[in-house]
């Protein structure tokens, strides 16, 4: 009599069981019925009904990559490029392997907004691609992106998408290719890379239209001022050729100015480590001709080194 009232008690949580995994198959099979019916609404054009049933699987199956990337794309497809832009976001930090689709999908919609002028929401619709897909982003809109980070001084974020531009890019726009080079060693200059910066600076310099133009100006002063930074560098690492060689260039560029003395005053302290005391002796004269007043430090070491090798030092 015991089993049997121990049966009667198991039979209504049996039943449950069973009747709960017949309702967990049910929804399964509404949730894939939504898919379906979603995807052949998207089909036919009709992307608000879609989102509806793509919505309706998610609330049953769950936040699935798969559920992801239809309701994704089915917003970018309705134009809310908002929620498609937030949809993305959650689906990349689930499945990076869906970058391909979001490239396509954000991209598109980044390009309508660049040629409505409105770059910042053209920058905010590329971000879920920038640690996964930049790559994927065609290289006008990497451009226009490099330009907004270089112009607000994120020179580590531009970089690598200037250095990511192909050549075909410059070669087809002489003005784009100026402003790469430019850009590019500028930013090389700001994040202490002054050595890698110099072969940018050097081609902007030899293929700028307007060589009077301010843009060309300030190239050719950062120039200068990345030689100088450049040769101090080789000097105090014991390679003087490397270091004259810099000096050499600063002195042919002429600017910045404030350096030009210091750049002599070094150019002849190397030639007369070397025991090259004619050649010491013009760049120390040199020194003194940028300063005839001869009151400054730089003017006043030069008096002495000449001296020493005129009169050896007496």
């Amino acid at each position: 009599m015991t089993g049997a009232r121990r049966a009667s008690r198991l039979l209504p949580a049996a039943a449950l069981l069973a009747a709960s995994g017949l309702v967990a198959a049910a929804c399964g099979q509404a949730g894939g019925d939504a898919l379906g019916r979603g995807d052949r609404l998207l089909g036919r054009g009709e992307p608000g009904a879609a989102i509806a049933e793509y919505r309706l699987a998610e609330r049953q199956q769950g936040s699935r990559p798969a559920i992801l990337a239809r309701l994704a794309h089915a917003y970018a497809r309705q134009g809310d490029a908002e929620t498609a832009l937030q949809t993305y976001g959650r689906l990349l930090a689930a499945d990076s392997s869906y970058r391909y689709q979001a490239a396509a999908d954000l991209t598109a919609a980044a390009r309508e907004a660049h040629e409505r002028g409105n770059d910042n929401e053209m920058a905010r619709l590329l971000e879920p691609l920038a640690s996964s897909a930049m790559d994927l982003v065609p290289a006008d809109l990497r451009l226009v992106l490099a330009g907004q980070d270089f112009e607000q001084g994120a020179y580590a974020e531009a970089l690598p998408l200037l250095l990511s531009l192909p050549d075909s890019l410059s070669s087809e726009d002489p003005d784009a290719r100026s402003r790469v080079l430019y850009e590019t060693a500028r930013s090389f200059e700001e994040l202490g890379g002054c050595e890698e910066a110099l072969g940018y600076f050097r081609a902007y310099l030899e293929g700028v239209s307007g060589k009077g133009s301010a843009e060309a100006n300030s190239a050719r002063w950062h120039f200068g001022n990345c030689l100088f930074t450049v040769a101090e560098g080789a000097r105090q690492a014991g390679r003087d050729d490397a270091a004259l060689t810099r000096l050499d260039s600063l002195v042919s560029v002429g600017v910045p100015r404030t350096l030009q003395d210091r750049a002599q005053f070094m150019r002849g302290q190397i030639l007369l480590d070397h025991g090259r005391s004619a050649e010491a002796l013009e760049a120390f004269q040199a020194v003194l001709r940028l300063d005839p007043t001869r009151t400054g430090p730089v003017a006043r070491r030069a008096e002495e080194r000449i001296r020493e090798i005129r009169y050896g030092g007496d």
